[in-house]
């Protein structure tokens, strides 16, 4: 098995996926500069030795290496006011679609996504502007609120419009997320922005003293209660069968287990770089961890009622979700494992995202054991840019619970998030074998 990746040859289906994050070439800078296995502009030799690994003229170096050479470059020279302008873009926005009700006496409001309108977006010195048929829609920087991706749909929140989901159905749309990203920083030097979802956030707007309202000490939510039980007996029967074969098939090695509270609410941690993540380790442990999905996986009924049995429920990681809040809430005080990615999405090229400060924010709250564990392998496996398996082993390091001290929200500081953000991230890190 730790022959799968030596020499793999990938065919144009290969490279049309790893275009999507290597957007521009990590040599010469050029956009659409892929050619099977040349740079059209530069004349670069390029070679994908692994899903992980890939070579530039015989330098063979981590995806994510070159990843961060493509990021190195500048924004284009603006043409007439305009520093992009993308291919057919399919709008879609955000519509209610009834309740979601899950185990343990979670509720929520499922939402789903109705396409409005097809044209193209521009990115210009202090703007998104989109040209369809029903007209054009303006998103100037001052007035947009988040900003982020998920699979090749961009999504942008304006104070004016909302929620807006532009589908990419020509390119990359990592490619016009990482643009937009440094637009957004150019326009409001010399400000500096720490995050740019669920909310674009500045460095002013750090806390550096408790706010003077108290806080809740213990947080609570209401809870009714759907169903007879908290968990499905179908998936406890599908975990049994599921478990062996996951071990076989990939195969997976496991260590520290015996680190899981055997009872009593805790937050399950560990790093995200695979689709597959959540159903590896969530069939190993005997007691089931309850994850936080994103929305948009509960757009197809057999796939919702699916995540339902798995004790999943729907977070809009795009907005701050008070409901996602009283869920994870919800789970916590009734004793479960509470699942949480603190990268808030899966890594594009395999290192380690910054943490998002309301899911550091949440575990200081709720004040329950964190136990930090460490993913390896499951990048070569599926990682994000594709939506194929290859074979590959993969390590899960569970590190033993961390004790972080029990802080409200309002009483918490941009040290107190900082000192919890470090040790968790250096946790991780030494978990999947890696120098902090």
């Amino acid at each position: 098995m730790e022959e799968v990746y030596k020499s793999i040859k990938l065919g144009y289906t290969g490279w049309t996926m790893i275009s999507e994050l290597l957007y521009r070439c990590p040599s010469c800078g050029g956009f659409e500069w892929l050619d099977h296995d040349r740079c059209v502009s530069c004349h670069a030799q390029v070679s994908l030795v692994s899903r992980s690994h890939l070579s530039i003229n015989g330098d063979t170096r981590p995806i994510s290496y070159w990843y961060h050479k493509t990021l190195a470059f500048d924004l284009p020279p603006a043409a007439s006011g305009v520093i992009l302008k993308s291919g057919r873009v399919r709008l879609a926005r955000e519509a209610q679609q009834g309740l979601y009700k899950g185990f343990s006496g979670i509720t929520a409001i499922h939402f789903t996504r109705v396409p409005v309108d097809t044209g193209t977006l521009s990115l210009k010195e202090g703007s998104l502007g989109f040209s369809g048929l029903a007209g054009p829609i303006d998103i100037p920087f001052q007035r947009l609120t988040s900003l982020t991706i998920e699979s090749n749909t961009l999504i942008v929140i304006s104070r004016d419009h909302g929620p807006l989901f532009f589908d990419f159905l020509e390119e990359s749309g990592k490619k016009w997320e990482d643009c937009i990203q440094k637009a957004l920083r150019r326009f409001h030097q010399p400000e500096s922005i720490t995050e740019f979802y669920p909310r674009v956030r500045f460095e002013k707007a750090r806390r550096e003293r408790p706010a003077p309202a108290a806080g809740h000490r213990q947080l609570t939510a209401r809870v009714q209660r759907w169903f007879p039980h908290d968990r499905s007996l179908f998936f406890a029967a599908v975990r049994a069968i599921a478990r062996p074969l996951i071990r076989r098939l990939f195969p997976v090695r496991v260590f520290g287990l015996e680190n899981i509270p055997p009872h009593g609410p805790a937050v399950i941690v560990p790093n995200h770089a695979s689709f597959l993540d959540s159903l590896i380790l969530g069939v190993m442990p005997k007691r089931f961890i309850w994850y936080m999905a994103k929305n948009s996986e509960y757009r197809h009924p057999v796939l919702k009622w699916c995540l339902r049995l798995a004790n999943t429920f729907p977070v809009r990681r795009y907005t701050i979700d008070v409901l996602g809040i009283r869920n994870a809430i919800r789970v916590v005080q009734a004793g479960h494992l509470l699942g949480i990615f603190p990268e808030g999405e899966r890594t594009w090229d395999g290192e380690l995202l910054p943490f998002r400060q309301g899911l550091i924010r949440l575990i200081l709250a709720l004040g329950v054991p964190v136990v930090p564990v460490g993913i390896t392998g499951a990048y070569e496996l599926m990682p994000r840019w594709t939506s194929s398996i290859r074979l590959s082993p993969v390590t899960i390091s569970i590190g033993k619970p961390l004790r972080f001290a029990h802080i409200p929200a309002p009483k918490q500081t941009s040290e107190d998030m900082e000192a919890a953000s470090s040790l968790l991230r250096s946790e991780l890190m030494r978990l999947k074998g890696e120098r902090p």
